[in-house]
């Protein structure tokens, strides 16, 4: 008859044989899942915390999100609201609300489409409007958007029709 080996000295007790030469328990893989689970939501927590602290300050976003609040505005009060932006005190005002905006960059409201520039200083350099009006239905008048940082300029054309941002393409096709 086979001997049973035993742990310890000769009135120990004997070691399990593990069939397939070992591996890890349903439990101990469950535990160590459970731990990935739980620092995963630890650092995607305070991840989105800062991201949203950094986007806060944008004044891209912080322009976008004024303009989606005039428009609401306008649809919850039933009436026509202006958006008007002052740039000696960067403050985007409505009647329902105001931001101001931090962090870098300068930002400017134009018309739709280019009326009238002048070219100062070597660049191309257009005239501002200082408002632009929101309707009860949900649409607004048609304008652009300029971010200007460090010497970079970007536009945004914004939709009359939904007062959302269109594609680089779509603003394209309608000048």
């Amino acid at each position: 008859m086979g001997r049973r080996r035993s742990i310890g000295g000769a009135g120990g007790l004997a070691a399990p044989k593990l069939p397939g030469g070992g591996g890890f328990t349903l439990l101990e893989i469950l535990a160590v899942l459970a731990l990935i689970g739980l620092i995963s939501a630890l650092l995607l927590g305070s991840g989105d915390a800062l991201l949203r602290a950094t986007a806060k300050d944008d004044i891209e976003t912080v322009t976008l999100n004024a303009v989606a609040g005039a428009r609401h505005s306008a649809v919850l009060t039933g009436r026509p609201l202006e958006l008007n932006y002052d740039e000696k005190t960067r403050q985007l005002d409505w009647e329902e609300g105001r931001l101001v905006l931090g962090g870098e960059g300068n930002l400017r409201l134009l018309p739709p489409s280019r009326v009238a520039s002048m070219i100062i200083g070597g660049r191309e350099v257009e005239e501002p409007i200082t408002r632009v009006r929101f309707y009860a239905d949900g649409t607004c008048d048609p304008f652009r958007l300029e971010f200007v940082r460090d010497r970079a300029s970007r536009i945004l054309t914004i939709d009359p029709w939904t007062c959302a941002v269109l594609s680089p393409e779509a603003a394209a096709g309608r000048h």
